[in-house]
């Protein structure tokens, strides 16, 4: 078929694609991806010491770039995904940037061989200019904000540079004769750096915590540089290439709700959930709906029952709550932000993943044995710790009680998680060593005796959602409720009702639990597949195609849709859409591939090649079953959440 919208979809992107930067080197990873995870950044260049580096990047990664160009400014990020307060400064800085024809195979531990280098081999340096550097705040984004920035026409270092000139390689010299301010109990972040050896990045560089030492330690993984420039090549600003779920699938019977964030996605529930169930005493379903009572302080403790890592604490309701699918007496807390509601549950796995959500059994050093994921709910579950504010805070920490004020059947429990804080912000020793104030998050989830309504709600929490450690397929939090595994340990998981937007779909409601979940659905791409969260990302030279999983039995007509619009909150109309179906396109998407009987997974084989030039396009899709069309009082009646790719880089 021939995509006509998509074509005028692609002149869109090419006006654009405006030329001012690049990020060095080229091939380096923007978004998360298996290796992210391992990656824990570097304090060997921007050291909390004095010291010196010298780094160079060859000028093939100049994406684009035909040269000249005029070099205005370089730019050095935190560890992707970390979140710093910054304000260490660094004085009497001297910088500057030059071109040469050493390369990355060439380049020595010795400073001056680099500026002076053996003939035939040359460099050329700019001005040397003395500054001092200042470290802004890191926002924990996926990739994270520029930190430092030195602007070299401001401070008159700026230089002409052409990577295509007989001196196409481009060089870094800094020079930090003093340690920078790091007033307690602030601590500097570690600085993104490459993976993949300098051969792969075409770039090296030589480090050393001595200022005045003619040698130093040579890196094949220095710092990813920010260049902005006056000139034609490179993009303004660099894209991203991203994905987000959005929207609310249906077509199963799910009891279960949830969203999984990815690394890096804005965290957007700040207002809060509310859990109602339909029966307070036996409930077959919830209906969830936005906005919550505010995050109340004053219910905790003297003193929080944990501030240890990975811990659970077990507290007595003092009544029994009951929630689809089951009831309890007692709730058992975990300081990775859920709440089990079996009290045989002794996993505290930092780790959240959708199929542990969903009733998976878990081994590891607190469950010596196999043992099922019961039924929980998830305010914000992430990989947290509970003292790393205690010096802000002495109350810090996870704390569980029960306020009975309100007399017999009006108790409500609070377990409040106060001033807590990503295990993963970066200190001396991450996750050892307590580095106070760099992330301050509050939540609570509130359990009324009388009603059975469940409150989430959140306080200061973060600006983006990151992933920490390195256990593969999971999310950097997972937000909602399940009932886990049903019928124990030889028993089967929850049908998934797929990730959906809880922040912006209209107020919807659970299933009794049934056989099969909700459609979902996932891009495919090639040559890159993508990483373990995000499936295929969209950037040139991608081809991708859709595939949809737990399509209803019996569906006679399924249509991959594509759209470069979105509707946010999805469109919900009688004759249009089955109860708790949406459409999150526009009217006018594209019919991109249609399936005749499809079966319950469904391969995508009509193929997208993304060219160059769209960067910042983003294109919506969305499965849709149309049998309302051979019958029925709905168009649409069945349809699976949907994926908003944004295109850019890699």
């Amino acid at each position: 078929m021939t995509p006509l919208r998509l074509v005028s979809f692609a002149l869109l992107g090419a006006t654009l694609a405006a030329q001012q930067q690049v990020t060095l080197p080229d091939n380096h990873y923007f978004s998360e991806s298996n290796l992210q995870l391992n990656n824990v950044g570097t304090t060997a260049w921007w050291r909390p010491t004095a010291g010196r580096m010298q780094i160079l990047y060859e000028g093939s990664n100049f994406t684009g770039v035909t040269g000249p160009i005029f070099i205005t400014k370089i730019k050095f990020r935190g560890e992707d995904g970390e979140i710093n307060l910054g304000g260490q400064v660094y004085t009497g800085v001297n910088v500057a940037v030059g071109s040469t024809s050493v390369t990355n195979a060439t380049m020595t531990n010795t400073f001056a061989n680099n500026l002076a280098p053996t003939l035939p081999a040359t460099t050329t340096m700019g001005t040397t200019v003395t500054t001092n550097v200042t470290v802004a705040p890191s926002v924990g984004s996926m990739p994270n904000n520029w930190n430092i920035e030195i602007d070299l026409v401001a401070l008159g270092g700026a230089i002409a540079f052409d990577p295509t000139s007989s001196e196409p390689n481009f060089l870094i010299d800094i020079t930090m004769p003093n340690a920078p301010s790091n007033a307690a109990p602030l601590s500097l972040i570690a600085m993104a750096n490459t993976t993949g050896g300098s051969t792969f990045i075409r770039g090296a560089g030589v480090t050393t915590a001595t200022p005045g030492s003619a040698t130093g330690t040579l890196s094949s993984i220095p710092l990813i540089v920010g260049v902005e420039f006056a000139g034609t090549g490179g993009f303004n600003p660099v894209v991203v290439a991203r994905n987000e779920v959005y929207g609310g699938a249906c077509g199963g019977s799910a009891s279960s709700f949830y969203q999984a964030f990815l690394n890096g996605q804005q965290w957007d529930l700040n207002s809060g959930l509310t859990l109602t169930p339909d029966n307070p005493t036996a409930p077959t379903f919830y209906t969830v709906s936005t906005g919550a009572p505010a995050f109340d302080a004053t219910k905790v403790n003297a003193t929080a029952n944990s501030i240890a890592d990975d811990a659970l604490v077990t507290h007595a309701l003092g009544f029994t709550h009951a929630f689809p699918g089951g009831s309890t007496s007692t709730v058992v807390a975990s300081t990775n932000g859920f709440v089990w509601l079996d009290p045989t549950m002794n996993d505290n796995q930092f780790a959240g993943v959708v199929s542990r959500l969903l009733g998976d059994p878990v081994t590891g050093s607190t469950a010596p044995i196999v043992q099922y994921s019961g039924g929980r709910y998830a305010l914000y579950w992430h990989d947290l710790n509970m003292s790393k504010n205690l010096t802000l805070n002495p109350q810090a920490g996870l704390h569980v009680l029960t306020d009975t004020s309100g007399g017999p059947g009006n108790a409500v429990a609070y377990v409040t998680w106060r001033d807590v804080a990503e295990f993963n912000t970066v200190g001396p020793s991450s996750g050892v060593t307590p580095i106070t104030g760099h992330t301050i998050w509050n939540f609570q989830c509130v359990i009324y005796e009388a009603t059975g309504v469940v409150e989430f709600r959140y306080g200061s929490m973060p600006q983006f959602t990151t992933s920490s450690g390195s256990t593969l397929g999971h999310h950097a939090a997972i937000v909602g409720f399940s009932q886990g595994r049903l019928g124990g340990l030889s028993g089967v998981n929850s049908v998934d009702p797929q990730s959906r937007d809880l922040s912006i779909e209209p107020a919807f409601t659970t299933s009794p639990e049934g056989s099969f979940g909700n459609i979902g659905q996932t891009a495919v791409t090639t040559p890159v597949a993508g990483g373990v969260q995000y499936n295929g990302r969209l950037f040139a030279g991608q081809t991708v195609a859709w595939n949809a999983n737990n399509v209803p039995p019996g569906s006679l007509l399924g249509v991959q849709f594509l759209d470069i619009a979105a509707v946010r909150p999805g469109i919900q109309f009688p004759t249009i859409t089955a109860p708790g179906c949406m459409i999150s396109l526009t009217p006018t998407a594209l019919a991109w591939e249609t399936f005749v009987l499809p079966g319950a997974n469904v391969t995508g084989s009509v193929t997208l090649t993304i060219p160059a030039g769209l960067d910042g396009v983003d294109l919506h899709a969305q499965f849709l079953v149309l049998d309302g069309l051979f019958g029925g009082p709905n168009l649409v009646t069945s349809s699976s959440n949907a994926i908003r790719h944004t295109i850019g880089q890699n």
